[in-house]
């Protein structure tokens, strides 16, 4: 008996392998917008402000701003290694908003696990937002060399009013 549920079993994996499958291309995410640093500096924008207490210096170079175009909040950034780094990018980018009379940020939007799986990451982002409120973006710059060879940046830009 166990070698003919065995047997079923295998011809199931087997067939499954080759049956037909109907696939979807991801859908465009009308966050992802790509501009240059000359652009973003067209419009108001706010830079990021990094204090760094220790450094185990993965992290070469880093940036984060955010621009203000009509109702649309661009973000823009960077995170560059060593060229040791195998993996680089953002773990966390979080979009906060609040009301000016309001003294405490609430998330807005996310984006997690931003990488590439190379020295250099450039993050690019286009959002549309609600008038009425400040918004600004907090930020977790990483790079990976190895297991156990790390390192992460986190940060805070000021803030815009829409």
């Amino acid at each position: 008996m166990k070698k003919y549920i065995s047997l079923f079993l295998t011809l199931i994996l087997l067939f499954s392998c080759f049956a037909p499958a109907t696939t979807f291309a991801a859908g465009v995410d009308e966050d992802n917008k790509y501009f240059t640093q000359e652009e973003i500096e067209q419009f108001e924008h706010v830079d990021a402000v990094y204090i760094e207490a220790r450094a185990s210096g993965l992290i070469t170079g880093k940036s984060l701003t955010i621009a203000k175009n009509g109702t649309k909040l661009l973000i823009s950034g960077y995170t560059r290694g060593t060229s040791e780094v195998k993996k680089c990018g953002f773990t966390e980018v979080v979009v906060q908003r609040k009301k000016a009379s309001e003294s405490k940020w609430s998330n807005y939007k996310t984006y997690d696990d931003l990488y590439s799986d190379s020295n250099y990451y450039s993050l690019s982002k286009s959002l549309t937002v609600t008038t009425g409120y400040q918004y600004r973006v907090t930020a977790t710059h990483y790079a990976k060399k190895s297991l156990l060879s790390t390192q992460k940046i986190e940060v805070t830009t000021g803030y815009l009013t829409f």
